[in-house]
């Protein structure tokens, strides 16, 4: 993927998001870089990171977020979901904080245990971004 695919995609992400979260969380590492786009496109200034990590088989949120988010609209990003598991621990985490949390990616993989609330499209193989 080219920088100016990636573009083109993450317009097309940004297009389909309705109503304007109060701040966007981008999973460490994958999710920054969208989020930081999103950010910028849906003109949403507070923007967090929050990093998961993978213990043996389980993932745990390792960094979290002190202020308050209770009722807050929370734009959750990642890049792209293989199995879905960060996306479901970083979720967990923020509602268990009170947040109101809706999950974006640009692509999600058919056995990924989570189907984000927007995406760009289903695809059959792991894409390398150009970041990476």
């Amino acid at each position: 993927m080219t920088w100016e695919k990636f573009e083109k995609e993450i317009q097309k992400l940004a297009s389909q998001i309705t109503g304007t979260p109060d701040m966007i969380v981008g999973i460490v590492r994958g999710g920054i870089i969208p989020a930081r786009l999103l950010s910028a496109k849906l003109r949403v200034k507070d923007m967090y990171c929050l990093t998961v990590k993978k213990y043996g088989k389980e993932r745990k949120v390792a960094s979290g977020i002190t202020d308050d988010l209770h009722y807050k609209k929370v734009l959750l990003v990642e890049d792209m979901l293989e199995t879905g598991k960060s996306l479901v621990v970083a979720k967990e985490y923020l509602e268990s904080k009170g947040a109101i949390v809706t999950t974006v990616c640009l692509y999600t993989l058919p056995y990924s245990e989570i189907k984000p609330d927007y995406f760009v499209k289903e695809i059959n193989e792991i894409v390398k971004f150009p970041w990476e």
